[in-house]
């Protein structure tokens, strides 16, 4: 298997993100204004992905219109190009800053780290549709953690249960996502039954986990009804409800 010529890519990692950074745009805002898929954007910036030279000619080629001057960017680590499959990955901002808050994006500064890990899922229509929900999530995820704490006569507000519990769910969910990524599967492989809209009665807590997380799985796979449920879900109105178990 050939190798991957790191100095002769129209664009490096490093140079997308500070192009971006520039502009002092969010990753959504930049996929929206170039017209080029968001999460080929995404795995592009992180560092562990090299996405067709067409995608990194038309995102240079935008950035310029735009009026951004690119520089010579230094190029990866030695062990990255000797071994092939290391890519430099960057991260951007204040890493400390917790989810929930906003960010100054023109004036974050990157700190460039080298990840060793490969993406498993090779279906490029699964692999968008898992980075899409994960994204999705987290946003659901900081609105929620925004939300005051509201107290009842001896404990916490039923309604703060329930949004905890929500948080605790999505982001639950999206660890089964970053696992699908990876190839992996929390708990075996969902059963046919597990994914079904009317589930069978389940025989494990992972049947349990199964039946909640069935429609990111369905959605991930590119069922359109599923994702038209995910839409139409209304928020929990209890605890239990939040984690399905009523």
């Amino acid at each position: 298997m050939s190798r991957i010529n790191f100095e002769n890519l129209p664009l490096s990692s490093d140079a997308a993100r500070a192009a971006r950074n520039y502009f002092g745009w969010p990753q959504a805002k930049a996929a929206e204004e170039s017209g080029l898929p968001l999460h080929k954007l995404k795995r592009f910036e992180s560092g562990n992905y090299i996405p067709d030279a067409e995608f990194l000619e038309a995102l240079r080629a935008f950035y310029e219109k735009r009026g951004y001057q690119f520089e010579n960017t230094p190029a990866p680590g030695d062990n990255a190009k000797r071994n092939g499959n290391v890519f430099p990955g960057g991260v951007v901002g204040d890493t400390e800053a917790p989810i929930g808050e906003a960010k100054n994006y023109r004036d974050r500064t990157g700190a460039a780290k080298v990840h060793h890990m490969r993406i498993a899922l090779q279906d490029e229509g699964e692999m968008g549709r898992a980075l899409d929900l994960i994204e999705d999530n987290e946003e659901k995820v900081a609105a929620l953690l925004r939300n005051p704490i509201k107290t009842g006569f001896f404990d916490l507000a039923e309604d703060t249960k329930a949004q905890h519990a929500e948080a605790v769910r999505l982001l639950a969910e999206n660890g089964m996502l970053f696992a699908k990524l990876f190839g992996r599967e929390f708990g075996g492989k969902p059963s046919a039954d597990s994914l079904k809209a009317s589930k069978s009665k389940p025989t494990t807590t992972g049947d349990l986990l199964h039946n909640l997380q069935a429609d990111a799985h369905l959605v991930a796979a590119g069922d359109t009804d599923a994702k038209e449920r995910r839409k139409a879900r209304k928020p929990a109105a209890s605890f239990t409800q939040a984690l399905g178990l009523s």
